[in-house]
């Protein structure tokens, strides 16, 4: 710690002007200027009376001896007058009760008996004053016994030697150059074996005898005395304390600025090795940021609201310090808090390694504790958890790894698996789901990425038809034109081939009549007819028509070569090829002289098996050349360049099945008709043609064909590509992750099982491993320093160890045995003054004053305080039971915690763990807090079960106003539901501890005197009224207190009972006491945060009966929870899920007859319960973005077991598991919440029946 942490301040003083640094008051004076806070003075300002000591100076001798030598005296064996022992019976148990009050609240021990008084005139800074002191003081134990008449007296006995009064010591020096050496005197008191203060008040007279009307009177008085006029020492050099160096600017004049506390260093909770983490205690996130800074030596303030882990952090600092090597001292003023402190550490086996340092410690005591961290020291194993280690770090790694895994992006992608599976349960989720089966390939996965475009252009073929019924029964559909050029020709091909083909039908018929032959069926056979016709036509120019009538076939073999018959196995002889070959040239025309007359007879053959193709039943006429052969042949060929330009138009599979000309005739002509009709859809096909052929380019043509084949609605096709990309994603990268290829639930959830267990262990050693570490130093530390061990050795021999003894010994080896010391501000001044420690931890901030406070804050380099920065302020106090002695005006109180809100870097924690309900904790949090904190929500919230935090009514709740004012307080009937409340407590529960806690005084006396008079009338309940009233009963007593007094009081429930009520006429007066005035937010925020496990409001009020226009400031925030708790039941409306996932399971948990609640006050992400019965199940999906953003160990334990503990049932939601098989999920959470199961009344009525 240096000036390093505040560079501002350090800037600042090196720019001060000399004259400017001399007008500030150094540190000593700038302290005493802070004042005490006591509004009285017992130490130079002491006025003895009746009402506020007991006066033994004239006792009896007996008793005086039997005192005097430090045994326990009754007051009945000092006083024999009877009426002295009726008073001081009265004063002793205001006695007692100041000195428990102050040893609780203050933390210092202020019973002694006073040895003599001297009085004096002094003159001092300028006034003149009469001035009182005690000489000597011995501190006494005062307790109460059963006298021997059944009645309480007190037992007093003086328990360490009496001292010389160290404020007379200071005055005297400071304003007379008197000075009085406290050794000497206590050496004249204590001359004989026992205290004679004689010699010792003859030694003041001769040294005072200066002083102007000195008188020194030898008396004995048992009163109540505080030494506040010294609590800190400061050093003139400030420079090893800079957050006192810094309170000191801000408190002399210079503005200061904290510098922000920036990174810990620490890293993220998940990648800290086990064996290097410091926790005894579990941890939540903000606990573990102020952990993690400190730790790392920063000086910083904590804000912390009730139930948000004051004492947690602070005792899992104190033991992270301690593993450091560093010396801790742990500060309270009032000691219920450093007993929470000790509990904590006795519950984590860790009480030895703290040595708690009251005021005046008894040697004993120190002793005891100092022997048991010794028998630590020398006993504790290594626990050897490096086994447990490395399975943690594993099971750690392989959780962190699959939420990882599930969210990390793939920048190839630009989506993670979960993202994956959310859009995919979208869109299974779509009332029209879309459901192609189509994948894509990765190259075209990674070419579209971006989406906008391929849907854009899907939506356009869409609404031009692509995929429509209509648009696909066209024959023009798919056709391959892309202008407006290209579209004009195929219309005007197809009008030609329509009137081409009735042409061509015409001239094929008529010729077909004219040789008595059927016409052809397709336009091939048209072609072939007209082929037909031209070759005859042709063969006849050269033969005479007999030539058809005549042995064809020999006269082919006959004029063929002999290479051609021993082909074709024809065997002729000579003299039948001679006569064939006459026959043949018989038919040639006149004339004509074929050149290869085998060859036209072979024509003539072919033609000749052609034509009976196409006669009628076999039978045809002659053949010969019909008139219209060339017709015909002409019209046949354009017909068939027109339907082969038309293939090349239309669709391929338009012709896949035959080709155009290869069609019947009928078909091609109301094919070719129904493309003249189809204008329209002619029209569209250059601008679809395009933007198909454009995706088909992407890669896209089996979704093309799929979604042509299913015909999907225009409206559906970008879901239907959405799917087919996210589901081909989702493969990719399930397919390219083993981690996520091979996990399901129940994995998952053994590995979730194994880490719970591991961490759990974790937490669990941590106490071990620091009892090791310690003892390791220990033994280090007594080889290294034996003459210091021998001391210690020998203190606790003799059984005298003190504070000021054990500050001799060396830090080194007294910081490996008690590395943390608990104590009290005030009880510092037992320490030395150069005693130090290395971090000051300083609880309850908030309600101690900066001058209280200083006397630890100079004790080390390095502070961490914890406070609240709403509740709670320093409180002025008397130290007399009568406080007739004041020490003038009081100065304003700054708290610690204000103050050092100024100087240093500050952090919050923000979960409260107290068992009150989210809903109360939001609203304070809200009216308070500035929406900072927050709770785990109580299972009673939800279903309305078994809420622990619970409000009545009181119809009855009406009175007449009281005199002088309008307002209705404490109503009989709320006094009367109060005191029923606290008596079914005590029948219920009657371990709890309790409290009452009312706006007004007079209320709370009314409640009061009205359960005194209940218990009169049940002494069955008297135990529970009895606890925490004896001297060593420890328990927490009952108690009924307004909120004004209400600060230090918690307990495990609360009856909260504001007292107002309402007249006969139901009118309200709009004013509530404290809650009214200007503090009343925090007024409002005490009353209702003093329960730790269940809070009831007894209430003459509802929210109904105020006007929220008539209130603000803390009456306003009683009005809020007086809707919340006794208005109209209201729930926010649900809203469909952002997790399609998780709305999916919603869903069909719906069927089942859960109720459920999506986002469950924001952080379930589905609560479900049985609506009438049982407790509800809290769903956690590792999918959301909060779960992925928590640390392992918050994520998948300590939320889960803070759950467990508000009474919800857990279950964590796979992801995998959920987009799976969502039905199998429903039906175990279904069986979890015994859904299915008939209720005990269905049950009763089928027995019946």
């Amino acid at each position: 710690m240096s000036e390093q942490q505040f560079p501002r301040f350090a800037r600042l003083r090196a720019g001060t002007t000399g004259s400017a640094e001399s007008e500030r008051p150094d540190p000593a004076a700038w302290m005493s200027s802070l004042g005490s806070g006591a509004e009285n003075d017992t130490m130079l300002r002491f006025a003895p009376s009746e009402l506020n000591s007991i006066d033994v100076t004239h006792g009896n001798t007996s008793g005086l001896s039997q005192l005097m030598l430090g045994r326990r005296t009754r007051i009945s064996t000092l006083l024999s007058d009877e009426a002295a022992r009726e008073q001081a019976l009265h004063v002793s148990l205001d006695l007692r009760a100041k000195v428990r009050e102050l040893s609780e609240e203050r933390g210092i021990d202020v019973g002694a008996l006073a040895v003599g008084v001297a009085s004096w005139t002094a003159v001092e800074d300028g006034r003149r004053e009469r001035r009182s002191a005690p000489v000597l003081l011995a501190r006494l134990a005062l307790t109460m016994r059963r006298g021997a008449r059944g009645r309480d007296e007190m037992e007093i006995q003086i328990v360490e030697r009496a001292q010389l009064n160290p404020a007379l010591v200071r005055n005297l020096a400071r304003h007379h150059d008197i000075h009085l050496d406290p050794e000497r005197y206590q050496h004249a008191a204590y001359a004989m074996a026992r205290l004679e203060p004689g010699p010792a008040l003859a030694l003041l007279r001769e040294q005072a005898a200066g002083l102007n009307d000195l008188q020194v009177d030898e008396r004995l008085l048992v009163s109540t005395f505080a030494d506040l006029g010294d609590t800190a020492r400061v050093p003139e050099d400030l420079s090893a304390l800079p957050v006192v160096q810094a309170l000191y600017d801000a408190g002399t004049g210079m503005v200061p600025r904290p510098e922000p506390l920036g990174d810990s260093g620490a890293g993220p909770l998940d990648e800290r090795a086990p064996e290097d983490e410091r926790l005894v205690l579990d941890a939540d996130t903000s606990q573990q940021a102020v952990l993690d800074h400190a730790l790392a030596g920063r000086s910083l303030l904590v804000d912390t609201a009730p139930g948000t882990g004051q004492t947690q952090t602070a005792v899992n600092l104190a033991a992270g310090l301690a593993w450091q090597g560093r010396r801790v001292v742990v500060v309270s003023e009032r000691y219920a808090a450093l007993e929470d402190v000790h509990a904590r550490l006795e519950t984590a086996g860790l009480r030895e390694i703290c040595l708690d340092v009251p005021a005046h410690p008894d040697p004993e005591q120190l002793r005891r504790q100092l022997i048991a961290s010794v028998l630590r020291a020398e006993r504790a194993e290594d626990p050897q958890p490096q086994t447990m280690h490395a399975q943690l770090t594993e099971a750690r790694r392989r959780l962190d790894e699959h939420v990882g895994s599930l969210h990390h992006v793939r920048p190839r992608w630009g989506c993670s698996p979960y993202q994956a599976m959310q859009a995919l349960a979208a869109l299974t989720s779509l009332p029209q789901p879309p459901a192609t089966t189509v994948r894509l390939r990765r190259s075209v996965l990674d070419a579209t990425v971006n989406r906008q475009a391929i849907g854009e252009m899907l939506l356009r073929a869409g609404t031009l038809g692509a995929f429509a019924a209509a648009s696909t029964e066209s024959r023009w559909f798919g056709a391959r034109v892309r202008n407006v050029q290209e579209t004009e020709a195929a219309s005007e091909l197809v009008e030609q081939i329509s009137e081409q083909l009735v042409r061509t039908r015409g001239t094929v018929e008529s010729a077909a009549r004219e040789v008595g032959l059927r016409s052809g069926s397709t336009a091939d056979d048209w072609a072939e007819q007209a082929n037909l016709f031209g070759a005859v036509r042709e063969s006849l120019g050269t033969f005479l028509p007999e030539v058809y009538d005549r042995d064809v076939p020999a006269m082919v073999a006959a004029t063929a070569s002999s290479a051609w018959r021993r082909a074709n196995l024809v065997e002729m002889s000579s003299v039948a090829r001679s006569r064939m070959r006459r026959a043949a040239k018989e038919v040639v025309r006149p004339g004509v002289h074929p050149s290869d007359l085998h060859a036209a007879l072979t024509e003539v053959e072919d033609q000749k098996r052609r034509w009976d193709r196409w006669s009628v039943d076999g039978v045809g006429e002659r053949i010969a050349a019909p008139g219209q052969a060339d017709a015909m042949v002409e019209q046949t060929s354009q017909l068939l360049e027109m339907l082969d330009r038309l293939e090349g138009v239309l669709a391929p599979e338009q012709v896949d099945g035959a080709p155009l000309a290869q069609r019947d005739v009928d078909e091609l002509a109301a094919l070719v008709d129904g493309l003249v009709a189809d204008r329209d859809t002619l029209a569209s096909l250059p601008e679809r043609t395009l933007v198909l052929d454009e995706l088909r380019e992407r890669g896209l043509t089996e979704l093309l064909e799929d979604l042509h084949r299913r015909q999907v609605p225009t409206g559906a096709l970008v879901t239907e590509l959405e799917l087919a990309w996210w589901q081909s994603a989702l493969e990719a990268m399930i397919s390219g992750d083993d981690f996520l290829a091979m996990m399901d639930g129940d994995s998952l959830s053994g590995m979730e099982t194994a880490f719970c267990r591991l961490d759990r262990g974790q937490i669990d050693s941590g106490p071990a491993r620091l009892r090791w570490a310690l003892t390791r130093r220990w033994q280090e530390g007594i080889r290294q320093y034996r003459a210091d061990a021998s001391v210690l050795r020998n203190l606790l021999r003799q059984g005298t160890p003190t504070v000021a003894s054990l500050a001799t010994i060396t830090p080194e080896l007294m910081q490996t045995l008690t590395p943390v010391i608990t104590t009290s501000p005030m009880a510092l001044t037992e320490f030395p003054d150069d005693w130090s420690a290395d971090v000051v931890i300083l609880l309850e901030a908030e309600s101690t004053s900066l001058a209280t406070a200083m006397g630890a804050l100079t004790r080390a380099p390095q502070v961490v305080a914890f406070g609240d920065p709403v509740l709670g302020r320093p409180q002025p106090f008397q130290v007399s039971v009568d406080p007739t002695a004041t020490a003038g005006p009081l100065r304003p109180l700054t708290s610690a915690r204000d103050a050092l809100a100024d100087v240093l870097p500050r952090l919050m924690l923000h979960t409260v763990h107290r068992g009150l309900e989210r809903t109360l904790v939001r609203l304070i949090s809200n009216a308070a807090y500035e929406g900072a904190l927050d709770a785990v929500p109580a299972a009673g919230e939800l279903t309305g079960r078994d809420r622990p935090v619970t409000a009545r009514y009181l119809e009855d709740g009406t009175g007449i106003p009281l005199t002088g004012g309008d307002a209705v307080v404490s109503t009989a009937a709320e006094v009367g539901a109060s005191v029923e409340a606290v008596f079914e407590h005590i029948r219920r529960r009657p371990d709890e501890s309790l409290a009452v806690i009312t706006v007004s005084e007079q209320h709370a006396r009314k409640v009061a005197a009205a359960v005194q008079a209940t218990a009169a009338k049940n002494p069955w309940a008297a135990e529970f009224f009895a606890r925490g009233r004896g001297e060593d009963d420890a328990r927490e007593p009952f108690v009924v207190a307004p909120v004004v007094r209400a600060a230090g009081i918690v307990r495990d429930a609360v009856v909260v009972t504001p007292g107002y009520g309402r007249t006969p006429h139901g009118r309200v007066v709009h004013h509530f006491g404290a809650f009214s005035e200007h503090d009343g937010r925090s007024m409002v925020a005490l009353a209702f945060t003093r329960a730790r496990r269940r809070m009831h409001l007894v209430s003459a009020l509802r929210a109904s009966d105020l006007d929220p226009e008539r209130l603000e400031g803390g009456a306003l925030d009683f009005y809020r929870i007086l809707q919340a708790y006794l208005g109209e039941p209201t729930r926010p409306p649900q809203t469909t899920l952002p997790n399609p996932l998780v709305q999916d399971l919603k869903d069909r948990l719906d069927q089942h007859g859960a109720g459920g609640w999506p986002l469950y006050a924001g952080q379930i992400d589905l609560a479900a319960w049985h609506p009438r019965r049982g407790a509800p199940l809290a769903l956690t999906s590792d999918g959301s973005d909060w779960y992925a953003q928590l640390p392992v160990r918050e994520r998948t334990r300590t939320r889960v077991e803070q759950l467990h503990a508000r009474g919800w049932q857990t279950a964590t939601m796979w992801t995998i598991d959920v987009f799976a098989d969502p039905e199998t999920l429903a039906d175990r959470y279904a069986a979890t919440l015994r859904l299915d199961e008939p209720d005990e009344e269905e049950l009763d009525e089928s027995g019946a029946r």
